[in-house]
């Protein structure tokens, strides 16, 4: 028998024929058609009424292959719109120009079995609607029910908007007249807006019906994949995961991840698995390794197994600022409550060698200058007691006008002042956000010594203060370093403090515009001293710079030429000397001069890399000369230095 389905017209519509919504009628009249089971039918689901939500979810197990009736009603074609001769182009994306659409999934592979589409439906006023079938086999399949993006018309002009129910009361409350975005336009278009909105958004939904003779049960989306050790799905805006885990024997992971990603091959949101030993990568989504994952052209999606030695890993996924499982800002995908990774281990054995461990970021830490502001220099020193392997976390922004790194990360040898490592834009990767956020995550070596850790910033963009996107790991933004494997050993690290260095001689360091001074020092017998001196030099000439003179004549012994120094980091007039000279037994004067700027604390110019050194310092060398051995020639100017 037939469902009787009442209608009180008068309850929900004026019924005045100067004010009566005609198309509005008729819409509910289509709706209460569609909800109508034939005779020998009945319905399994009925999703209806997006005006509170973007997506609507039902899932049902039938026991055999069945025929199932589908009555739907969606949005869709206003991309078409057109005036006079000038026609907008037609969305390209792969979901087709539908808005408001339902489709169904296979629960078990994911896919999509049946999907509301601009060829299959017909127009209906302001709608479309299908009424047709489809045959199933038996299993189990899950329906969604979407509108992520409001189309609207008018005789002056078309409009695409994102349904936003967390922040705009159109999508939330109709009735609601708290102010919106929607302000910005004139009150006749958002009043326009709101009753459009709520006269069609509740006509959207779908009805399944198979025959009374199909064994059917319903369960609550999605179904869960068997034998899944990591999970992170449903994700939101700007969310870093992750998962660190041990395999103690080989074994084979099924990966099911869905992201975004764009034409070029860049990524939004995405994952990827670093093996924790070396940092590299072992996995990773790349839109070449992705395929279509439904609604709009940028929802991609990896379904493959990838094999992993005994070791450990962990497990990265990142979501930027929008288009995520919390408001999506175009069609979602066709698995939309998966959105994020999965992985499962199906064999028995491998999945027995699999145990998760603490992450490691946070872990070990030895140095963390991180959250710097724009125009800031952050150092802090440190000592090794013994060879030690450690990470360096450096996330900052490169500089695209000269492809080197903006804001950067430096360890330096305390004594030597010689970088041991340094953040080199070409071996960065993308950090998410906007093309110039680039990090570096790497395993290095450090023989025992103390050790400098340095992070520079220029005038934008930084912790904060972002003059565009952010990195995903915003939190991280600096440098850290950390000591590696859970064996680590925080015994071997001490705190190294650069004034209490006891082969210090004499020193000028800091020094602002205009200055001149001089520290008298005294060399109890010949010895090798290694000069370290940072200071300005333009056109072959030296503006901030060193010498050292006999404290009884006033010769000088040693002077900072420019035609030693070499490029000291940042602006090109920046200018280094380290090198070792030998001094007989006398008393000295260590000098230095500088202009009316650039200099310490006021720079007019990129700072150098070592800009707490800027100045001149004496160091004791260790290794005593022989008798007769010269001292070292100063080492050559970089062959990138065009100004030598």
């Amino acid at each position: 028998m037939k469902e009787k389905v009442t209608l009180d017209l008068k309850s929900d519509v004026d019924m005045n024929p100067k004010k009566f919504n005609w198309p509005g009628w008729l819409g509910c009249l289509l709706l209460a058609c569609a909800a109508v089971a034939p005779a020998g039918e009945k319905q399994i689901v009925s999703l209806k009424d997006l005006s509170d939500t973007q997506v609507k979810c039902a899932g049902f197990r039938i026991l055999q292959e069945a025929t199932v009736h589908i009555k739907a009603v969606g949005a869709g074609g206003d991309n078409k719109w057109s005036w006079g001769e000038n026609k907008w182009s037609r969305n390209t994306d792969r979901g087709g120009d539908m808005t408001a659409y339902p489709w169904i999934i296979d629960a078990d592979t994911r896919n999509v079995v049946w999907e509301m589409t601009m060829d299959n439906s017909s127009k209906w006023k302001d709608e479309r609607s299908f009424d047709g079938t489809v045959t199933l086999p038996a299993g189990s399949y899950e329906v969604y029910l979407a509108a992520a993006v409001f189309t609207i018309n008018t005789a002056f002009t078309h409009m695409s908007i994102s349904v936003d129910h967390r922040k705009n009361p159109l999508f939330g409350d109709v009735r609601s007249e708290k102010k919106n975005f929607f302000n910005w336009l004139s009150g006749w278009w958002s009043d326009d807006l709101m009753k459009t909105w709520k006269r069609r958004s509740p006509l959207w939904g779908i009805d399944l019906l198979v025959d009374e003779s199909v064994g059917c049960t319903p369960y609550a989306p999605p179904k869960e994949r068997d034998n899944a050790v990591l999970k992170a799905t449903g994700l939101g805006e700007n969310e870093v995961v992750r998962k660190s885990f041990s395999l103690d024997d080989a074994a084979t992971l099924f990966i099911y991840a869905l992201g975004e990603g764009d034409r070029e091959g860049q990524l939004a949101d995405h994952g990827w698995i670093v093996n924790t030993t070396d940092r590299r990568r072992v996995w990773e989504m790349q839109i070449r390794n992705c395929t279509y994952a439904g609604g709009a052209d940028k929802n991609i999606r990896y379904v493959n197994t990838i094999t992993l030695p005994k070791g450990d890993y962990t497990l990265y996924y990142v979501t930027d600022g929008s288009h995520s499982g919390v408001c999506w800002n175009a069609n979602p995908p066709y698995d939309p409550l998966n959105w994020g990774i999965t992985v499962s281990i199906d064999r028995e054995k491998e999945r027995k060698s699999f145990r998760t461990i603490p992450n490691e970021e946070d872990r070990n830490v030895i140095v963390s200058l991180i959250h710097p502001r724009n125009s800031d220099y952050l150092s802090e020193g440190f000592t090794l007691k013994k060879d030690a392997r450690v990470r360096v976390y450096a996330i900052g922004e490169r500089d695209n006008s000269r492809r080197s790194m903006a804001d950067y990360g430096t360890i330096l040898d305390a004594k030597t002042r010689e970088k041991v490592w340094t953040m080199d834009v070409d071996r960065t990767s993308h950090a998410g956000g906007d093309s110039k956020n680039q990090y570096i995550d790497e395993i290095i070596t450090l023989p025992r010594g103390n050790y400098i850790a340095t992070y520079t910033t220029d005038d934008s963009h930084s912790y904060n203060d972002w003059n565009s996107d952010p990195p995903y790991d915003k939190e991280h933004y600096g440098i850290t370093v950390m000591g590696v494997g859970e064996k680590w050993d925080p015994s071997i690290v001490g705190r190294y403090t650069e004034e209490r260095e006891k082969n210090i001689i004499a020193q000028i360091i800091r020094p602002g515009d205009n200055v001149d001074e001089s520290r008298p020092f005294t060399l109890e017998k010949s010895s090798r001293v290694r000069v370290y001196a940072i200071g300005e030099g333009m056109g072959r000439e030296m503006d901030d710079y060193g010498w050292i003179e006999d404290a009884k004549t006033g010769t000088v012994v040693w002077e900072m030429t420019y035609r030693m120094t070499f490029h000291a980091g940042g602006d090109r007039k920046n200018r280094m000397v380290n090198t070792t000279i030998l001094l007989d037994k006398g008393n000295y004067r260590l000098r230095f001069k500088s202009d009316d700027s650039h200099s310490f604390g006021d720079w007019n110019a990129d700072p150098p890399d070592d800009q707490r050194s800027w100045g001149i310092t004496l160091y004791r060398d260790d290794s005593t000369p022989a008798p007769g051995i010269p001292p070292p020639p100063a080492p050559p100017s970089p062959p990138d230095d065009p100004e030598n």
